[in-house]
């Protein structure tokens, strides 16, 4: 009980991402975003670069999920190996 008292008092965060996101973008930063500890939702603001992240989040692991994702800096740096 008291762990779901903390969740819904979590703490949101927004993180700029760049901001020409595609689609497959988005679909990877998901992936790697809703496995970091803490996170209780988030959505992604393609248009404006935000990710805006609810719950309790280590903000070095959620800073590792991006760099993972391969978001680092002002730019997105994956590569599609099938081309």
């Amino acid at each position: 009980m008291a762990d779901q008292s903390r969740q819904g008092a979590a703490a949101e965060t927004t993180v700029c991402v760049p901001a020409l996101l595609c689609r497959r973008c988005v679909r990877l930063l998901s992936r790697h975003v809703r496995d970091v500890p803490g996170v209780s939702s988030f959505e992604v603001d393609a248009g404006r670069g935000l990710l805006r992240v609810r719950g309790v989040v280590d903000p070095a692991e959620l800073r590792a999920a991006l760099a993972s994702a391969g978001f680092s800096g002002d730019r997105c740096e994956h590569r599609d190996v099938s081309m």
